[in-house]
This record gives structure tokens, C-alpha cells and sequence, in this order.
């Protein structure tokens, strides 16, 4: 695909000042280059998800893609996200993740997991072997509390394999905050225990 970026761009650059749609024909037209290459820079475009089509009758008709790029996607959620390849560097952080560990994403990316995730989470040894674990594609999933700035904090851990558009594979972790939900319930259990406690006491007299 990297051969083909610079037609690439121009055209979504061409699609982007055309919003109502273009066929392969008129995309030709316009760069002023082969249909066929055209139609094959759109394949691999839409396998991608950079365009969209729509036919018409015998027409095929591309327009910009209305997706959100997962850039934009994983930073709209609390929860932490974070993508690594195969020799377990950095590929992608979301911003609560990176508040999280008080870092700059250009200090992360490309980064090794191990200088930046264990230092959080240095004393699971399961999570590193999911992780290692995950390249060859399987999946993990549990709690784990870690100390960070004195406090105890409960996360819910996901690690699930992930393949890239070059076919490359990886994993992408996915990082649940349950720090107030289980101090809550661990509020609920101690005076549930405090109850019964009184009720024994009482039965006693």
C-alpha cells in the first residue's frame, strides 16, 4: 500500500472536494490517469475503509469515508486503550490511558510495553504472559489492583489479539477503571458484615 500512497491521497483529496460522488471514471478524468489504475487504488481503499460505494444501476459510485478513524474513536471513551505489534512496541495510546500514566504520547509511541505499561503494572507476571500470549492469538480477560501514588487502584484487564492492514498481528490492551465500583461494593460487604456482626451479639444476650 505504501507504493501507492501518493495516488492515494489525491484521491481523497479529489472524493473530499466532490462530496455527492465520483465513479472510476470520473476519478480518471480528473487525475488524468488509467481507469484501471484508478479502480485498483479504490480497492484497496474500500478493503481499508478509506472510501465508500453505492450503485447505481450499472454505476459504482465512491464517496469519502464517514467512518471515524480509531484515532479519534478510542479517545472518546474513559476506558485505556493501547495497541502493540509483535516485537511488543507501542503503536497506538488513547488519551485517558496516557492521563493515566501522566506520559506525552510522543514519549510512548514505539516505545517497548515493558519500560512503559510494567512499570504500572510490575507485579503481574499473568498480564505479561497474556501479553506474549496474545501475539500468537489468544485472548485474556481479569481483575487486577495495582499501587500507583499511594492508592490502590482495580482495573478490569482485556488483551485481545489484533491483526494490522499489512497483516502484521499484535494486540490491543483494553484497561477498565473499577476502582469506584469495587470500593462501593467493598463499603456494602464491611457494613453487611458489621450487621451481622450486631445481629450475633444481640442473639447472644
Amino acid at each position: 500500500m505504501d507504493g501507492y500512497q501518493q495516488e492515494i491521497e489525491i484521491i481523497k483529496r479529489v472524493l473530499k472536494q466532490n462530496p455527492k460522488g465520483m465513479t472510476v471514471t470520473d476519478i480518471s478524468h480528473k487525475m488524468k490517469i488509467n481507469r484501471n489504475s484508478v479502480a485498483k487504488y479504490l480497492d484497496i481503499m474500500r478493503i481499508s475503509g478509506q472510501v465508500e460505494m453505492i450503485t447505481f444501476g450499472p454505476a459504482k459510485v465512491f464517496f469519502p469515508s464517514k467512518r471515524v478513524p480509531i484515532c479519534d474513536m478510542i479517545n472518546h471513551t474513559s476506558d485505556y486503550i493501547l495497541v502493540f505489534d509483535a516485537d511488543l512496541r507501542i503503536t497506538l495510546i488513547n488519551d485517558s490511558f496516557l492521563d493515566f500514566l501522566s506520559k506525552n504520547r510522543e514519549n510512548i509511541i514505539s516505545e517497548k510495553l515493558n519500560d512503559v505499561l510494567f512499570k504500572v503494572f510490575e507485579d503481574s507476571s499473568e498480564l505479561i504472559i497474556a501479553i506474549q500470549e496474545s501475539i500468537d492469538g489468544k485472548r485474556f480477560k481479569q481483575e487486577i489492583d495495582v499501587e500507583k501514588d499511594g492508592e490502590i487502584h482495580f482495573f478490569s484487564v482485556k488483551i485481545v489479539p489484533t491483526t494490522f492492514e499489512d497483516g502484521r498481528t499484535g494486540g490491543t490492551i483494553i484497561i477498565k477503571n473499577v476502582t469506584t465500583h469495587k470500593v462501593a461494593e467493598n463499603m456494602i460487604r464491611k457494613s453487611q458484615e458489621n450487621f451481622n456482626d450486631i445481629l450475633k451479639k444481640i442473639n447472644k444476650k
